[in-house]
């Protein structure tokens, strides 16, 4: 576990795209991942990596290789309902258990008060945030890019 490099974008981007892969696998249609490549994904992360106000980056390695990622960044939602978001946190199915995932939310959160969004049909993740002293507030959202996949959002 450790803070996320500009050079790491090359490990984050095909481990962001398997997370995607094996979460949203069935719900969203082959179509949605046939558009998308891990290279994609990378220079996508290398663009955001090189940027120096870049919000918390952290990444987790497992004997070399990229397993999971977590960032938070200032709230996106208007008005916000915290002062952080924690816009992504990913960790290869793999890994579930692990306790990797736990480690990514409290190296980019550390405890402190934050909203999330995350997919309504993902009961495992949900169970994770609850655990973690986030409780859905009541705001839900529709993303047409995502076919249409429905988020609620958590706060703490």
């Amino acid at each position: 576990m450790r803070p996320a490099t500009a050079a790491d974008a090359a490990g984050i981007g095909p481990c962001h795209l398997a997370c995607w892969q094996e979460t949203y696998g069935g719900l969203l249609s082959p179509a949605f991942f046939a558009i998308r490549s891990p290279e994609r994904f990378a220079a996508n992360w290398g663009r955001l990596l090189a940027d120096p106000e870049t919000a918390s980056v952290v990444v987790a390695e497992v004997d070399g290789e990229v397993v999971g990622f977590a960032q938070a960044v200032p709230s996106r939602d208007e008005p916000p309902v915290r002062a952080e978001e924690l816009s992504t946190l990913y960790l290869r199915a793999a890994q579930h258990g692990s306790g990797l995932g736990q480690a990514l939310l409290d190296a980019v959160l550390a405890g402190r008060p934050a909203s999330l969004w995350v997919a309504e049909q993902n009961p495992r993740a949900i169970a994770f945030y609850r655990r973690n002293g986030f409780t859905p507030d009541g705001a839900r959202q529709v993303d047409d890019a995502w076919e249409g996949l429905a988020e609620v959002r958590l706060v703490r």
